[in-house]
């Protein structure tokens, strides 16, 4: 009984750090750069303090084009530069209020630090 109530506890304080983790590493790696929506040349990023934005920087934005697919039925994606935005304001740790300033930017699109 006292080795269930061990187990039971472990499985428990696993469950919750695997969670609270979770979020972060879906933010860095998943998310991370995305246009979440844009409306009216508003646009909503994932990208915020955690990322080191901060407002007033300009980002490029990139899209991921599918090109037809190879004879052998092996896809490939074509990286393609389509617009500039620029940070108006930081939200949170995880998003940031941009405008578009050359070009357009789609929701699923990718931005980027200008180097």
């Amino acid at each position: 009984m006292k080795i269930k109530s061990i187990i039971s506890a472990l499985v428990l304080v696993l469950f919750f750090v695997t969670t609270s983790y979770a979020g972060s590493v879906y933010h860095k790696y998943l998310m991370r750069g995305t246009v979440l929506e844009a409306t009216d040349g508003k646009i909503y990023l994932c990208v915020g303090t955690s990322d080191g934005a901060k407002a007033g920087q300009e980002l490029t934005v990139v899209r991921f084009v599918k090109e037809e697919a190879e004879p052998h039925g092996v896809l490939s994606f074509n990286r393609e530069v389509v617009g500039k935005v620029k940070i108006m304001e930081i939200v949170d740790e995880h998003m940031a209020n941009a405008k578009v300033i050359s070009g357009e930017a789609k929701v699923n699109d990718i931005v980027e630090l200008e180097q």
